[in-house]
């Protein structure tokens, strides 16, 4: 779906009045299906609102689908100006950002609006992380989210239904944290994108996947699911809506300050969503024939004294790379403990 105002329509708009004629085009790369929750409750939003606040002066291209490159290759066409907003994900490019991969931990937070607000501390500009990472790559993050915590999902040929038999199951995993949190329980990690899964579920490739339940529904993996933890917490993903700096620049102040604010609440507006999307489809899932069941308290613990075990070993692997992994780790959780006072 392409997104944008026509040439006869700003011509019109110019005639009328000048002053509001538009000034910028703004083109939006990522790689997830039109219809994805997270474009639903994200671009689309930041899109309407963007228009509301300053009518025909900004116009927006919206390529989903991976139309104009894969998801691992989006912040490249971004700092190449072929989108100047892309759908840039850490994990996805671990190699040049592997700090902000300090969000996708397991076990580190209760809810998407905890992970989503902790590294929007950390991203936005003058943020550790936008100093470490964003910046250097030449991006501006405008609006970021993290998902509810990861559920494991497992195909109907795996028959998974407790923890001891994740033993030597193939489960798809994001590069960094979330392949050490899968480790930690005896499971094979591998590689690849969310639109790659219904092939390799359906083929046997893998026998199941980490994924939130919003994200199980959005890529049609309902359809083949037979199992799926409903209280595990195996990470997350964080993912930025982030645009080059330099057609930042190239933009009036106006539109920039109308952008920044319009991100941040959309940030806000949209981990509440996913926060109440999330219980919903565990529901829908149970209803569907699906076997979603719940560790034990005795799995539980055992989940997270393996998952501070994974911290400790992905901050120290970064340390040891000169890339401030303890600090990262550090000042994620000291976000999420503000979040928690200032709820009490």
């Amino acid at each position: 779906m392409k997104t944008t105002l026509t040439a006869i329509s700003l011509l019109a708009v110019s005639a009328i009045n000048p002053a509001f004629a538009q000034e910028v085009t703004l083109k939006i790369a990522d790689s997830l299906p039109a219809d994805h929750i997270i474009t639903k409750n994200t671009t689309d939003v930041f899109m309407a609102r963007v228009q509301e606040d300053l009518g025909d002066r900004v116009a927006f291209e919206h390529y989903p689908a991976q139309q104009l490159a894969k998801a691992k290759d989006i912040l490249s066409i971004t700092q190449a100006g072929i989108a100047d907003i892309g759908y840039i994900v850490p994990s996805y490019v671990s190699e040049k950002m592997p700090l902000g991969g300090v969000v996708e931990l397991p076990g580190e937070i209760a809810s998407s609006c905890e992970g989503s607000l902790a590294f929007r501390n950390l991203v936005q500009p003058g943020g550790m992380l936008d100093e470490l990472e964003f910046q250097p790559a030449g991006v501006r993050v405008l609006y970021n989210v993290a998902l509810s915590p990861y559920q494991a999902i497992f195909s109907e040929r795996a028959g998974v239904g407790s923890l001891d038999e994740f033993d030597g199951m193939k489960l798809r995993s994001n590069a960094g944290a979330m392949e050490l949190s899968l480790q930690s329980v005896e499971a094979v990690p591998v590689r690849m994108t969310p639109p790659e899964i219904f092939d390799a579920m359906t083929k046997g490739t893998i026998d199941g996947a980490l994924l939130p339940f919003t994200s199980t529904f959005s890529y049609g993996l309902d359809q083949i699911v037979g199992s799926a933890t409903r209280n595990a917490n195996f990470g997350t993903v964080g993912i930025t809506y982030s645009i080059s700096e330099k057609k930042w620049d190239s933009l009036p102040q106006d539109v920039q300050e109308v952008l920044t604010r319009v991100g941040q609440e959309v940030t806000e507006s949209a981990c509440l969503a996913f926060d109440e999307a999330e219980v919903q489809f565990a529901d829908n899932l149970s209803a569907k024939g699906v076997n979603v069941f719940s560790l034990s308290d005795d799995e539980t613990a055992r989940l997270n004294a393996s998952f501070e075990t994974v911290a400790q070993d992905w901050a120290k692997n970064l340390d040891s790379r000169d890339k401030k992994g303890s600090e990262a780790l550090a000042a994620f959780r000291s976000e999420v403990e503000k979040l928690r006072v200032a709820n009490e």
